[in-house]
């Protein structure tokens, strides 16, 4: 691409799209703006585009139908979807239709930059790609390890996301993707398996994202009926994981991080080694890091308090085994895997 980028703004809120011009101005793009998703299919036909923005929720045309009529012309356009009122299905289906980022309004100026600058950079490597991997086998490679860096990017902002609804003070769902694949190597786990769990324990409490913020953010103990909505989570989870090949490997932990060794667990009570190996591992990772960190309501207790704890439910709560591989991940400071997906600095701090 050369030149300045092309950007169609749609969304019927005039005061929203002005915000987006001028964002996006400073970023040097041109933008052009539509009232709906009809005026910018029409536009897009004529003159093309680099990158959408759109609303989810538009007369005539919303962003979703926007997004599939644009995919089936080029899939190589950045396209972000913008919403006020979004559900997990709404996620669901445009993560399928492979939009490359879910804002919700009010949104930060930072967060547009990011998105924008994430969408043109993943959009413009598949492109490259494209036109080189017939003849540039090196150069292909190299570059399916940017976008590889570019989608578990997108990832972490979405477990981050997540994560501030559910109180922790940051970094909670990149330390426990740590520890899991600390404690998975211990345990004979290489390659694709520590991958898959590595996304896993990322996005564990992705399902949370369909529970209530009354239900999840609730200062005292939980109703019967509002511990059964908070116990959903594990199964909305996997929904959202079974849509999308990329996140389908880590299924197993998202859907059974909450089970418990004796059987009392939930969603489905299962029982020692008929809970998966992933969900066994996220189970004692998230338990230790939820013990160690400090939430706005109490200060975290100390590492030797939390080890003690995990020690203590080895049988019970969780896979004796599991607890072992643990423990010796943490004697050794759980030190990262060189061929592992890279976490920021801030989660390669040892414990």
């Amino acid at each position: 691409m050369t030149g300045p980028l092309r950007v169609i703004v749609a969304d019927d809120d005039a005061s929203i799209r002005a915000v987006l011009r001028t964002l996006l101005a400073e970023e040097s793009f041109t933008v052009r703006e539509a009232e709906d998703g009809v005026d910018a299919l029409r536009q897009f036909m004529a003159g093309g585009a680099d990158l959408i923005f759109s609303d989810l929720q538009m007369p005539g045309m919303g962003g979703l139908d926007l997004l599939r009529r644009v995919r089936a012309v080029d899939d190589t356009v950045g396209f972000i979807i913008l919403t006020g009122a979004g559900t997990v299905e709404n996620a669901v289906e445009a993560l399928r239709l492979q939009a490359d980022d879910y804002l919700v309004k009010p949104f930060h100026v930072a967060e547009v930059q990011l998105a924008a600058e994430r969408a043109v950079s993943y959009r413009r490597l598949l492109r490259e790609n494209r036109s080189y991997q017939q003849h540039l086998e090196e150069r292909v490679a190299e570059q399916a390890g940017q976008i590889e860096t570019l989608l578990m990017d997108a990832l972490r902002s979405l477990a981050t996301a997540i994560e501030t609804r559910d109180d922790y003070t940051g970094g909670h769902v990149e330390r426990v993707a740590r520890y899991a694949t600390a404690t998975g190597r211990e345990m004979g786990l290489t390659g694709e398996e520590l991958r898959a769990l590595w996304v896993g324990a990322l996005l564990h409490d992705v399902g949370k994202i369909g529970v209530p913020d009354q239900v999840l953010k609730k200062p005292a103990p939980l109703t019967y009926e509002e511990y059964e909505e908070m116990k959903r989570h594990p199964e909305i989870g996997a929904t959202i994981m079974e849509r999308s090949s990329f996140l389908r490997p880590g299924l197993p932990a998202v859907l059974h991080h909450q089970e418990r060794y004796d059987g009392s667990g939930y969603p489905y009570g299962l029982r020692g080694a008929d809970i998966s190996l992933q969900g066994r591992i996220v189970a004692v990772v998230d338990t230790f890091d939820a013990i160690v960190s400090s939430r706005p309501y109490r200060n975290g207790s100390s590492n030797e308090h939390a080890l003690s704890e995990i020690r203590r439910n080895a049988g019970t709560q969780f896979d004796p085994d599991v607890v072992e591989a643990f423990m010796r991940a943490a004697e050794k400071g759980f030190p990262d895997d060189p061929d592992a997906p890279r976490l920021p600095d801030r989660a390669a701090e040892m414990v």
